[in-house]
């Protein structure tokens, strides 16, 4: 009952911070822009209001041939500004992480782009330095157990007489990565939770931390994981299978189609403060 009780309650805490939602959500938006910006500038000069770009799909292989082509010269700039951004925003993502956390953990004090900025700053190194760890630690779940894992399935494989086998297998494998994935991940969630709740400096002491208390209970500190993982996969196809009925044309429907696009982005948003807040919710059900 303790995952069903963090749960509740972690949702409760993500929905009380509507402040902390808008703040991410607008971070989120000019980041989008950013990365954006630039190939649709490029496409807008190159096609115009030809007939062409009205006609042009969304993924459209022969005019993103042609553009390569024509452009070769400064595809090591564009590349450039297309992988600064993503580079940058990954450092951005560990900094907002601290103003994430130490917001939901914060249960008195106010959510206002003050506080939120000051817990990016007050835990960005600590979180860097848990980054640069969980590296390791990636590296090893998915260079030497998955291989480990696909040894032991190869002679399965060879074996086979049809291709059904082999299809089992890539998606037994498929399932298994995302679960290693998973399971550091959320590792790595309570190591940035015990940073922020006891103010550690001392990243690996937080690791070991997180370590010692998920190894205690892993199939429930997994479960209620994968239960947020499962909420957000099925909201996902909610999206979707609504977003196939809103009509292509007209300039109503553009807008819907538009707001209906950042409401999701919302909700994976909020999504991520309900992770973070169960799990720090379910340390304090169960203190290590």
């Amino acid at each position: 009952m303790a995952v069903f009780k963090a749960l509740g309650n972690g949702i409760t805490t993500a929905s009380r911070r509507p402040t902390l939602l808008l703040i991410l959500w607008v971070i989120n938006v000019l980041f989008a822009l950013l990365i954006a910006g630039p190939f649709f500038a490029l496409f807008k000069s190159d096609l115009g209001h030809s007939l062409l770009g009205r006609n042009l799909q969304a993924l459209d292989f022969i005019w993103l041939g042609d553009l390569l082509f024509r452009y070769q010269d400064v595809a090591p700039a564009a590349l450039a500004a297309v992988t600064t951004p993503v580079v940058l925003y990954t450092l951005v993502y560990v900094f907002f992480n601290g103003g994430i956390i130490g917001r939901l953990l914060d249960r008195e004090g106010r959510t206002t782009p003050q506080t939120f900025f000051s817990d990016c700053g007050r835990y960005f190194w600590r979180f860097v330095r848990l980054f640069l760890v969980s590296l390791l630690f990636y590296a090893l779940a998915f260079g030497v157990v998955l291989e480990a894992v696909s040894a032991l399935l190869k002679p399965i494989s060879e074996r086979a007489l049809t291709e059904w086998p082999d299809i089992w297998i890539s998606a037994l494998h498929s399932v298994l990565a995302l679960l290693f994935l998973s399971l550091v991940h959320m590792v790595f969630d309570y190591a940035r939770i015990t940073v922020v709740a006891e103010d550690d400096r001392r990243v690996l002491h937080a690791l070991r931390a997180a370590l010692r208390f998920v190894g205690r209970r892993v199939f429930r500190a997994w479960s209620l994981y994968l239960l947020i993982a499962a909420g957000f996969v099925a909201g996902t196809a909610a999206y979707v299978l609504a977003g196939q009925a809103i009509p292509a044309e007209g300039l109503g429907w553009t807008g819907l189609a538009i707001i209906w696009g950042q409401l999701f982005i919302a909700f994976r948003l909020w999504t991520k403060m309900v992770f973070f807040s169960a799990q720090a919710e379910y340390m304090r059900i169960n203190p290590y």
